[in-house]
């Protein structure tokens, strides 16, 4: 069977890792080339190697939207599922003047759920999706193929969202401690009871859930 090919551009390192990986957990997908911003993406395009493009809007050096207009004015028509944290109507109007764009959440489970059940198939389901984001404007997630809410499913504190997003940052307990006036051995409980109530087993796996969850985008 042959693998599609796909290209990512995200200035993230750890949305990036993640997402990547999860992605390659699939093995009818093929990773061409890992990017920083949309100038590198864009050293690559001449190659016409990707089936499918998945890029970050708000990259330094070169934007995601700038650089879909230079894949396309290559005449690349290959999927582009183009995402950025919260939906904005303007955005949204430049990148459907483009052929065969996807708009989404910067969310690894939303990406992955366009990529596997709609990119390559009849887009009405992927409508959906797009009205039901515009119209929560990002606050809640709508129920994608795969990508189910459990009713039961531990919802973090705003503390705790705080203490994640922290961790994502790269701050070491005492670190946090500081930034939230709590002492170190206080996060340190924190981390240890969220981890047992999200069933996860370290830190490293509370800061993949956090990217995965798109808390690390919170401005709380």
């Amino acid at each position: 069977m042959k693998k599609v090919r796909f290209s990512i551009a995200d200035a993230d390192f750890y949305f990036k890792e993640i997402l990547v990986k999860n992605l390659l957990g699939d093995h009818k997908l093929q990773l061409r080339s890992s990017c920083n911003n949309g100038n590198e993406l864009i050293r690559h395009i001449h190659l016409r190697q990707e089936d499918v493009f998945l890029i970050d809007l708000f990259m330094p050096i070169m934007s995601g939207i700038e650089a879909i207009k230079i894949i396309r004015n290559y005449d690349i028509q290959a999927p582009i599922i183009a995402y950025a944290a919260t939906y904005q109507e303007d955005i949204a109007q430049i990148l459907f003047a483009y052929p065969n764009v996807f708009y989404c959440q910067k969310r690894s489970n939303i990406i992955e759920a366009i990529l596997s059940s709609m990119v390559f198939t009849p887009v009405n389901r992927y409508k959906e999706y797009l009205n039901e984001w515009k119209a929560t404007s990002n606050i809640e997630d709508f129920p994608l193929p795969g990508v189910q809410k459990d009713s039961n499913e531990y919802v973090p504190t705003i503390v705790e969202i705080q203490i994640m997003r922290l961790c994502y940052e790269g701050l070491s307990n005492k670190e946090i401690g500081v930034q939230l006036n709590l002492s170190a051995r206080t996060i340190d409980t924190y981390i240890k009871r969220l981890t047992d109530k999200l069933n996860l087993k370290s830190k490293i796996d509370l800061i993949r859930y956090c990217v995965e969850n798109g808390y690390y985008n919170s401005s709380l």
